[in-house]
């Protein structure tokens, strides 16, 4: 019989059922006739031979039964009227049917929401081509302690020429510039990038074409972009007719010729203009990031050779910049999500995966309990015939069809939850954007909730009565099995109390890590601080523009009764990039201590206002003043005398417990080698946020080539209140500066938490759901076996027994499995906490505090748990109680 034959039959015997068996009525009939026919042609009577020919069908229905078992889709018809059985069932006992679909419903909806956040983050291919053949490349400096830089210019041309292993390499760099000539102005990123950048990727425009060969020879002073596929769509609405356009970026007219797909990371920035090779490209300063796309056939161990080949060849070239360098590759799988990141979404999804097999021991143990009280019910289907595989179906039927409905409002909760989460826009969760409802949930979903309904239903399936029918029937459903199911209900509850004890270990780590983060001494003052960014393009550094708007703009603002303070810094605390330099102590005039590894630390152009601004204390010295000069001389001018600022921890770790003020450092130690005077020293602050240790940071004055685009407002209310009027005043001294990035200082260092913040409420959350539902367990069974001993209690009172005793044996019974399961979860929880050491701050894994709190609480629920049925079986008749036996 072919496929097609088969298909054909399926469809019509499960669509067209009342047909079918018509059409058996009458073939079975047609048949019954034939044999009549021949008997009656052998000589029997019409009577007798009716008789036999039923005789040998062998009874017309039981016939129908048997061509009912073999014909196609009689497996589906089967598993069809078990789930009408199971619905029915299920109609009977209501209030455990919408208990188990919740539980389920709040274990799936976390499960779904989990994984689409993992999946978006970690298992979404690039949306680039061959992503297994992409690097991404650094430069070290093992002899200053550096073994993760950027590239300097110069470098990355050199090695670009020089390998024989990349058959592509790329540069890029992050920028700003002021969008004008279309309404008000606005700040946008630009990425000036090799003009092989997208080839290198394997990314085409979806709209006109990617950069030609050509545009790139202008160096920087390119006049054509590709727009992003996000700023295209918001900004221009999705503008088909977008090429060609000029946009005016820092007052240079540019002309579109692309718009690139959606995709993170990279491609889904705002704007991307060429910069090619400069005769005159810098070798000192390090601010290239580098991606490569590896020959066919070449490994990352044989590009490292080939990097290290070209290292020496440098090193050897340019001894004064390129002295100990060295290159190193990583995957491009660490773009998307870095370690810290990777390991807090596996923390999470296995934190869901356990609160779902709390969830599944849990539904089991209250199928456990149904089941005792069917026991007579499968007895009779056992008496009636039913094997121990369909009594078992039967069973793991109900369960999978309670899964099935948890999974289905499980999945409704997500669809609500997801779009939810969204928006919180939560920084550090990568891809967030995209964590949604697709195949591979679903598919997660479905398989979720099929192994959730069989682990359930196996434990009250196999514990089915398909033995000693006769006892089962002959007595009483309190008689049968209880020490067995009791016994299998305690096991299950030592599990569900173990694996609760591992989630709240990890989630009181977190929350306790989290709380020692919000502890934090920042350094700086968050509260009544307003930051926004002002971008300053090329002319006005050159013609001193710059310097003069931002004296206009704080004289302005000096005349503000709201404002208190205001400053600027050119890179916003925890959310702004992070220059450094190598710097070094001078022991005497013209003598540099020359350290095996000077320090590298970051460093920030200041106005004289900022310390007061932010509230960062001036310790020792003075703050910088207009006579204070930049570092960076100007063109055409000698040297300034140069002064610096220092953070406390940076001044002790060059001059250990001398003074610092008056002492001189070198600046950019190995590069420019900028002497400069020490003229104060200001509090440690830890400026890439509370759960990075303080810098070492350098201050600089600012002036007109070294300009601030980060103010820092101190307000006498809400800041965001002032935001609008910072917008106008802005805008009243120079319409081509657009405000950006508005926001509240606290709200900088909370978005910065945020991905803690996130992990602790979410995993403190699961674990408490989780002990709810073991606490739920452990009183059902408890309540369950208090039931079942009705008359053991009425009698023990009868003899005598006091209500503490009855109470104490209620305790002893529930507390022995609870006991076991936090020594289980104890040991569980000491092996896999060290897996959060990297997510935890100022908190060891085992942390005795942790691990007392969470005994202590699940003793005292668990106690609970059992009071509340000891307390009713204190109260038991003895007279009622012995009549129900």
């Amino acid at each position: 019989m072919s496929l097609w034959h088969r298909l054909r039959t399926l469809w019509r015997n499960l669509t067209h059922k009342p047909r079918v068996e018509h059409d058996l009525s009458d073939e079975i009939q047609s048949f019954q006739q034939m044999l009549e026919d021949e008997k009656v042609r052998a000589g029997r009577d019409a009577t007798l031979a009716r008789r036999e020919a039923l005789l040998e069908i062998g009874g017309v229905e039981q016939l129908k039964e048997t061509v009912r078992d073999v014909r196609a889709g009689a497996t589906l018809e089967a598993i069809a009227s078990e789930l009408r059985h199971s619905a029915r069932g299920l109609r009977r006992n209501p209030a455990l049917s919408l208990l188990v679909v919740a539980i389920l419903a709040l274990g799936m909806g976390a499960a779904t929401v989990v994984f689409s956040l993992f999946q978006a983050a970690l298992l979404q291919p690039l949306p680039f081509r061959d992503p297994q053949h992409l690097v991404e490349l650094w430069e070290s400096r093992q002899n200053r302690g550096i073994d993760h830089t950027e590239f300097s210019e110069a470098n990355f041309w050199d090695v670009r020429s020089r390998n024989h292993t990349f058959a592509e390499l790329a540069a890029y760099h992050y920028d700003e510039a002021n969008l004008t000539g279309d309404g008000p102005a606005e700040k946008v990123t630009v990425i000036p990038v090799t003009i092989n950048f997208f080839r290198t990727l394997g990314v085409s425009p979806v709209l006109g074409r990617d950069f030609a060969p050509g545009e790139d020879r202008g160096g920087y002073d390119n006049r054509v972009v590709i727009l992003g596929n996000r700023f295209w769509r918001t900004r221009f609405a999705a503008d088909p007719a977008i090429l060609g356009k000029t946009l005016r970026l820092n007052d240079r007219a540019c002309t579109v010729i692309g718009v690139l797909p959606s995709g993170e990371p990279w491609i889904n920035d705002q704007l991307y203009e060429p910069f090619g090779y400069r005769p005159n490209a810098n070798r000192s300063s390090w601010e290239f990031n580098v991606i490569g796309r590896l020959a066919p056939g070449i490994s990352p161990k044989s590009a490292q050779s080939d990097l290290r080949r070209i290292a020496a060849l440098l090193a050897h070239s340019y001894p004064k910049d390129d002295e100990g360098i060295g290159f190193e590759i990583g995957p491009s799988s660490d773009w998307i999500a870095p370690s810290s990141t990777r390991r807090a979404l596996w923390v999470l999804l296995a934190a869901v995966t356990f609160l779902q097999l709390i969830a599944c021991l849990n539904m089991a143990n209250l199928l456990l309990a149904r089941g005792v009280a069917r026991q007579r019910e499968i007895a009779i289907r056992t008496a009636l015939g039913a094997g121990r595989a369909r009594l078992m179906r039967y069973i793991i039927m109900e369960s999978l069809l309670l899964s099935g409905l948890g999974a289905t409002l499980g999945l409704a909760l997500a669809s609500l939850a997801l779009p939810v989460i969204r928006a919180s826009e939560i920084s550090g969760v990568p891809r967030l954007s995209d964590a949604r409802l697709n195949v591979w949930v679903l598919a997660f979903t479905i398989g979720v909730a099929m192994l959730t309904g069989l682990l359930s239903g196996l434990a009250p399936a196999l514990q089915a009565p398909v033995t000693a029918i006769a006892s089962v029937l002959r007595d009483s459903d309190r008689q049968t099995g209880a020490r067995r199911h009791g016994r299998l209900r305690a096991v299950l509850i030592t599990g569900e109390v173990a694996l609760s004890f591992l989630l709240l270990v990890g989630a009181g780590l977190l929350i306790r890590s989290f709380n020692a983060l919000l502890d934090v001494n920042t350094g700086f003052q968050t509260e009544h601080r307003l930051v926004f960014s002002v971008n300053f393009p090329g002319p006005y550094y050159e013609n001193g523009a710059g310097k003069q708007f931002l004296d206009r703009l704080f004289q302005r603002l000096s005349t503000i009764p709201e404002v208190i303070g205001a400053g600027a810094v050119s890179n916003r605390p925890v959310e702004g990039g992070d220059p450094g330099m190598s710097i070094d102590a001078v022991s005497a005039p013209g003598v540099v201590r020359h350290a095996a590894t000077p320090p590298w630390a970051g460093w920030r152009v200041i106005t004289p206002s900022y310390f007061q601004a932010v509230g960062l204390p001036l310790l020792r010295g003075r703050p910088f003043n207009e006579n204070d000069k930049p570092v960076w001389s100007e063109r055409g001018q000698p040297d300034p005398v140069r002064r610096v600022i220092l953070s406390e921890r940076l001044a002790k770790l060059l001059f250990l417990n001398d003074d610092p003020i008056g002492k001189h450092v070198v600046l950019w130690k190995g590069q420019s080698n900028h002497a400069a005077e020490i003229v104060g020293v200001v509090a440690n602050s830890r400026e890439r946020g509370p759960a990075n240790d303080p810098t070492l940071t350098v201050y600089l004055p600012y002036g007109r080539n070294a300009l601030t685009s980060e103010i820092v407002l101190h307000t006498r209310g809400n800041p965001l209140a002032f935001a609008p009027t910072a917008r106008s005043l802005v805008a009243s001294l120079d319409p081509n500066l657009p405000v950006a990035d508005v926001r509240s200082l606290d709200e900088v260092v909370s978005r910065a938490l945020a991905p803690q913040r996130f992990s602790a409420v979410v995993l403190g959350a699961f674990s408490g759901f989780a002990m709810l539902l073991a606490m739920a367990g452990l009183y059902g069974v408890v309540s369950y076996s208090i039931s079942r001993r009705t008359p053991e209690i009425g009698l023990r009172v009868a003899l005598g027994a006091s209500r503490s005793d009855i109470l104490s044996m209620a305790v002893h019974q529930g507390m022995r499995p609870a006991l076991v399961g936090i020594g289980l979860g104890a040991v569980g929880a000491s092996w896999l906490s060290h897996y959060l050491a990297a997510l935890l701050f100022e908190i060891k894994p085992l942390d005795l505090t942790t691990y007392c709190t969470v005994t202590a609480l699940l003793l005292a629920t668990a106690l609970f748990a059992c009071y509340l049925p000891g307390r009713r079986a204190m109260r038991i008749d003895p007279v009622v109680a012995l009549r129900t036996e």
